[in-house]
């Protein structure tokens, strides 16, 4: 009875693989998150391993026990893997799916109310805008020329000034 254990705890840590895989694939981590999942996975399993034996072996850790491991992750990925992963990959995505919808649905009243709360200051900021570049038409009419060309100077060292300044932040 105890060798069947060891093989379905060898299954486990073979789905537990595949759950992690699952989740590697779907937040495509980089060199740094591979590690560190790496890591988590074999600590994880190590403790699920030990704990099971444990509990149904107190802790003995003979040959055979590694074999029924061994042979329960092989037999887990000779059967079941791909079907497995896919498996998991499709719940991973509907779990963020409904975790994002969650979000909107409870995220929709505070964006109704900034809504509310921006439209007055958008209508006149709108108002305001369309008011100044009127003004700026009529003035620009009413000055000289010379005028106009010492404005369009300032404004090109004006804009050089700040993307000299941006360049340097």
């Amino acid at each position: 009875m105890v060798f069947l254990y060891t093989i379905l705890t060898g299954m486990l840590a073979g789905f537990l693989y595949d759950v992690y895989a699952g989740l590697g694939s779907i937040l495509r981590l980089k060199k740094i998150g591979t590690l560190l999942g790496d890591i988590l996975y074999w600590v994880c399993s190590s403790v699920m391993v030990y704990a099971l034996l444990l509990f149904y072996n107190q802790g003995e850790v003979r040959f055979f026990v590694l074999l029924g491991l061994g042979a329960g992750a092989l037999c887990y990925f000779r059967l079941s893997r791909r079907r497995m992963r896919y498996l998991v990959i499709k719940t991973i995505e509907l779990i963020i799916w409904l975790v994002n919808w969650l979000i909107n649905i409870l995220l929709y009243p505070i964006r109704l109310l900034y809504l509310i709360a921006t439209f007055p200051f958008k209508i006149v900021g709108l108002f305001t805008c369309k008011i100044c570049h009127i003004f700026i038409q009529i003035f620009k009419r009413l000055l000289p020329a010379s005028t106009k060309l010492l404005f369009c100077r300032c404004q090109e060292w004006l804009s050089r000034a700040l993307s000299r300044i941006k360049r340097k932040v």
